[in-house]
């Protein structure tokens, strides 16, 4: 009954979000990304093109395959972590989970339940054997469609690994102050929130939730009752996206079942736009690569492609990238070994979905498929029930959390970092964490050659000398208002990022940036992304916040979401340059509050400005790696920023350079506090009164 519930809700609801749909893609930033999109699938639909033989279908084979690895990058030093407890069994007659534990990093343990038929109801000798990778249910391995599966494939003649992911099941990562009344955070939040801190440190989720999954396979091959020429691998939706992963990744699966995630990128990237964190890995577009690609990693092993027809993933998608894959597995003579099941429902790994993954591996580790299994849904194994931590004899002494170890951490890259880093010059570590180019900078700060200089929208001349639109790159429209200031005679002008200073409005604009003289005007720049130009939150079909999922497409697309806003900064302040005269290049303060403060900072670094003023500045990376939560946007976490510098440097920066103003820090929590123990050659804020919330 619940599923046939949850399925109309889903058939009523599939075509609602369209016509909204087309509208969100008016956005000028949507349509950057999507032209982003439209660019990289020419380049990968013809180069699979053009693997029209079997040789040049191996060969496209073997590359995808490398390129999958290099987009994972090196996977974590485990040190040898090996260790694995047996913390208890539930016997449930026909079949038996234990509890388990399984060493994935130092200290750091997996979570994970291992079902298997009771020795009086299988067959002599080892017993194929299935990993099972959750998707983004808050119970994890518990959650009962999952446990529905390891039951059914356990009284099916299999073993089953179910592990829980990082942020779910026993491992979950508490909230910010038990927000909106829960103590967790929900799944996607989680490996968000994880992925910040690994990005801090140039690492990324997925490359440890990969890790992960490896560690859980050599803990099934090491089962006694295991097969170990006889295993596969399936998960729904968040788990499909590991599946598919394993099945490219290692050779020891010997059959894939992704549900619910296969499909073309483009598409999804259109409808629902960029997932979380794993699930976006770094310069996967950039690299070429497709879902599809991570079909054809695995020829000519078996596959099997499980889908649904009023999923949020696009069906058109799953039909092309099984399509592309067909392809692949037929020049490769494997062409039976590659199916695809599509269930007339909504997302979920439904009784229909199980049902026919289940006959698939049976089919190809040759195993009877038993019709009647006498399962009595109601009376599953519940999370209590699957419980692998209990206060008793046998746990390890030490258990950290990968938050644990990501604190332990800090200190370390701190002295790394000093010893290797620092001689070389800071310019060109920012530009490497915000993965721009001195061609890129000297691009958007160059004067763009026009007849005239009316300010424009679109493609449209408008007169209006004081909203201004240009593009920071081709194709990537700003919007930027301007303040004349009531003073004759200036030169100096404010360039506000985000938003203008919250000054009283008698305060002059010369007043507040500590100038002897007076000032032009201000202008108030709106980098992609934001203010006006603000992506609608529901344009991500209510999965996901658009914020981090266009960050997440662009770190796809080998791009940084933060640098790109500082190219709009820069842009600005060109367009200063051109339509306020020469001194204006040479005397522009930057201000910025918040995320924009970094963005202001940075631009300030890049450009030569020297003067700037900044409110509510992090005091630190480091303390995103140390304490437990954060309010920020996820633009501030570029990759790999404390391997190069820290805030610390950038201010010294500023102060062997220019003028800096700070009038406030703020923690990780965003809560404010006075700039009392700024260095003593740091400017102090004039006495001007400015309206800042404590905490947001």
């Amino acid at each position: 009954m619940a599923e046939q519930q949850a399925d109309r809700r889903r058939e009523l609801t599939y075509i609602d979000p369209y016509p909204e749909l087309e509208c969100y893609h008016r956005n000028d930033f949507r349509r950057y990304l999507d032209r982003l999109s439209a660019e990289y699938l020419v380049r990968r639909k013809t180069a699979a093109k053009e693997a029209n033989t079997p040789e040049k279908a191996a060969a496209y084979c073997r590359d995808v395959r490398q390129k999958f690895r290099q987009v994972v990058g090196d996977l974590p030093d485990d040190g040898g972590a090996a260790r694995s407890f047996v913390t208890g069994t539930v016997d449930c007659g026909s079949y038996r989970v234990d509890a388990v534990l399984i060493e994935s990093l130092p200290d750091h343990y997996a979570t994970a339940n291992f079902y298997y038929p009771a020795a009086s109801a299988r067959p002599a000798g080892p017993l194929p054997a299935i990993l099972f990778l959750c998707g983004h249910a808050p119970e994890g391995k518990a959650s009962p469609t999952y446990v529905s599966f390891c039951v059914e494939a356990a009284m099916n003649g299999f073993c089953v690994l179910a592990v829980d992911p990082f942020g779910q099941g026993e491992r979950r990562v508490r909230s910010l102050d038990g927000e909106d009344g829960q103590p967790w955070r929900d799944a996607v939040d989680a490996h968000c929130y994880l992925d910040q801190k690994l990005a801090l440190l140039g690492e990324h989720l997925g490359a440890y939730m990969l890790h992960d999954n490896v560690k859980a396979l050599d803990y099934l091959l090491s089962r006694s009752e295991v097969d170990p020429k006889r295993v596969g691998v399936t998960g729904n939706s968040g788990g499909g996206t590991m599946s598919a992963y394993m099945g490219a990744f290692d050779d020891r699966i010997r059959a894939v079942a992704p549900s619910c995630y296969i499909t073309e990128l483009r598409a999804l990237l259109h409808r629902l736009m960029a997932q979380d964190a794993e699930q976006c890995l770094p310069n996967f577009m950039r690299e070429g690569l497709d879902h599809s690609d991570l079909v054809t990693a695995a020829a000519p092993r078996p596959y099997m492609i499980s889908a649904a027809m009023f999923d949020f993933f696009p069906i058109d998608g799953v039909r092309d990238a099984y399509i592309e894959a067909k392809k692949l597995y037929r020049l490769m003579g494997s062409e039976d070994k590659l199916e695809l099941y599509v269930a007339l429902k909504g997302h979920g790994y439904w009784h229909d979905s199980r049902e026919q993954v289940l006959r698939f591996f049976c089919r190809h580790f040759a195993v009877p498929f038993t019709e009647n299994k006498a399962i009595d849904y109601e009376r599953l194994p519940d999370e209590e029930e699957l419980r692998v931590v209990r206060e008793q004899i046998g746990l390890p002494p030490v258990r950290k959390s990968l938050p644990d170890l990501v604190r332990e951490r800090a200190h370390v890259t701190s002295n790394t970092r000093d010893r290797t880093v620092r001689s070389r010059p800071l310019r060109e570590r920012v530009l490497e964490a915000l993965q721009l180019t001195e061609e890129q900078v000297a691009h958007a700060l160059r004067p763009v050659e026009a007849e005239g200089r009316q300010a424009t929208r679109g493609s449209e001349a408008i007169d209006d000398p004081d909203n201004w639109t240009f593009e920071s790159e081709p194709g990537m429209p700003i919007s930027a208002q301007w303040a004349p200031s009531q003073e004759q005679g200036g030169s100096s002008v404010l360039l506000a990022v985000g938003e203008p200073p919250a000054c009283e409005a008698q305060q002059s604009i010369a007043s507040f940036v500590s100038l002897s003289g007076p000032c032009a005007g201000m202008l108030t720049v709106h980098p992609r992304g934001t203010g006006p130009a603000a992506l609608d939150p529901k344009s991500s079909f209510g999965m996901f916040d658009p914020e981090w999922a266009s960050g997440y497409q662009l770190r796809m697309q080998g791009k940084c979401l933060q640098g790109l806003r500082v190219l709009d900064a820069l842009a600005a302040i060109r367009e200063l340059h051109v339509r306020n005269g020469e001194a204006a290049r040479t005397d522009v303060t930057l201000y910025g509050k918040e995320e924009h403060a970094l963005t202001a900072l940075y631009a300030a670094i890049l450009s030569g400005v020297r003067r700037v003023r900044l409110a509510g500045l992090p005091r630190s990376f480091r303390d995103f790696l140390v304490e437990e939560g954060h309010r920020w946007l996820p633009v501030i976490f570029a990759p790999g920023l404390l391997n190069l510098f820290d805030i610390d440097e950038l201010l010294q920066f500023m102060i062997d350079n220019g003028e800096i103003v700070i009038d406030d820090y703020r923690n990780p929590m965003k809560i404010s506090f006075e700039a009392t123990a700024r260095r003593p050659n740091l400017i102090p804020a004039p006495a001007c009164e400015t309206r800042s919330a404590s905490r947001r």
